[in-house]
């Protein structure tokens, strides 16, 4: 009999529900020792190696840019070599209670996967109504049929907004935010002290957000291009924004899809924030509080900067970067594409920041940053008790 043990999406703080996995740095089915890196994993501050909790036969099971909740499993190691699919199956088995409940049949030959039920019961959908595709209905398409249900944002709007339609000088620019979770409500509460802007809604793949609301503003349905492309069209808002700003990979598909079917974005910039002279931006940039943007510094589109950071003079970023609180860099460095930081950064002058870097939160940058390379700080303090 195969023993299997998962490797766990670890917590790395109390702030982080998910990590994204960085690199994995063992190839399938290889033999690896207890202790040995599997891979690296970054967080919303800091990226971190996981270990193999045992000896045996590595199999991941997530891929690279996958974000993952904490607790769960992204790897698996076997005392003996198997196939992945018998990795797989072996992981579901230990996964199912004693007495599973039998899946819900809906016509003959198809059924809703176990997901699928709790997604349909909890959306309060008859699993008659989805009908007979000839195989498995899954929890995606679930979610797909309970939001083609209702395409507006609001269903009792009328087509023609009397006031708006007539008079459109000086109306406020109705944004759509794209991720529910915390960065959702920062970008809420830069909107509550922007006059000229307003959230109408919030779109998220959490089924748990559905018909809720964050400060008043209801969270509507997923994240599905052709249904956003439709609301637009529809005039249910003007424009929109990503709230989503550690997953850089996801951020910038997003983006670019949308921008591809003509949907405008919305720079999100709080009113403390500090503009110099000839600072030129792209569009659905996100700015927090007390930000500085010096003289003739330039940003692309879709970037996400945090409170408290310094982009000096003569800054150049790319698209689709996210900094954590307190980045600051000196004069004329280059930024490049989906640059992640974290959180107390200090960069030298005229340095080149190559694309998709993770510059973890501590770093201190001296020189050039290669693309696609990963900056650990390493600790410099220690724990003790004081007993």
């Amino acid at each position: 009999m195969v023993k299997i043990l998962p490797v766990k999406m670890p917590k790395i703080s109390t702030n982080d529900d998910a990590g994204t996995i960085i690199e994995w740095l063992q190839p399938t089915s290889k033999e690896v020792n207890k202790g040995e890196i599997l891979c690296t994993v970054e967080t919303t501050k800091c990226v971190v190696e996981v270990e193999s909790p045992s000896g045996g036969y590595f199999y991941p099971l997530s891929a690279v840019g996958d974000a993952v909740e904490v607790g769960a499993t992204i790897a698996a190691v076997t005392d003996i070599q198997v196939t992945p699919e018998e990795v797989i199956r072996l992981l579901e088995k230990e996964a199912q209670p004693q007495e599973a409940a039998p899946l819900i049949p809906v016509t003959s030959g198809s059924a809703l996967t176990l997901k699928a039920q709790l997604m349909a019961k909890r959306l309060g959908i008859d699993p008659a109504e989805l009908g007979h595709n000839g195989k498995k209905i899954t929890e995606e398409e679930v979610m797909k049929f309970a939001e083609n249900k209702n395409t507006k944002l609001h269903s009792d709007r009328p087509q023609m907004d009397l006031v708006r339609d007539r008079y459109p000088e000086g109306n406020i620019q109705r944004i759509v935010i794209i991720g529910g979770g915390d960065g959702a409500v920062q970008v809420l509460d830069v909107l509550a002290k922007t006059p000229g802007q307003q959230a109408v809604a919030i779109l998220d793949d959490n089924p748990d957000l559905r018909g809720k609301k964050l400060n008043g503003v209801p969270v509507t349905g997923g994240i599905d291009v052709d249904r956003i492309v439709d609301l637009y069209e529809q005039g249910e808002f003007d424009a929109a924004v990503i709230s989503i700003s550690t997953i850089i990979k996801l951020r910038a598909e997003i983006f670019e899809k949308l921008k591809a079917r003509g949907i405008p974005f919305a720079n999100i910039i709080h009113p403390s924030v500090v503009k110099g002279i000839n600072v030129k931006m792209g569009e659905g940039n996100v700015i927090m509080a007390f930000t500085h943007l010096g003289a003739c510094a330039s940003l692309g589109d879709n970037n996400f900067i945090s409170a408290y950071c310094s982009i000096e003079h003569h800054n150049e970023m790319g698209n689709h970067c996210s900094f954590g609180p307190g980045v600051i860099t000196s004069s004329r460095v280059i930024f490049g594409d989906q640059v992640r930081c974290g959180t107390g950064i200090f960069i030298e002058p005229k340095l080149k920041i190559g694309a998709r870097s993770v510059i973890s939160s501590g770093c201190i940058i001296g020189r050039n940053v290669p693309e696609d390379t990963i900056l650990k700080s390493k600790s410099n303090y220690v724990e003790r008790s004081r007993s």
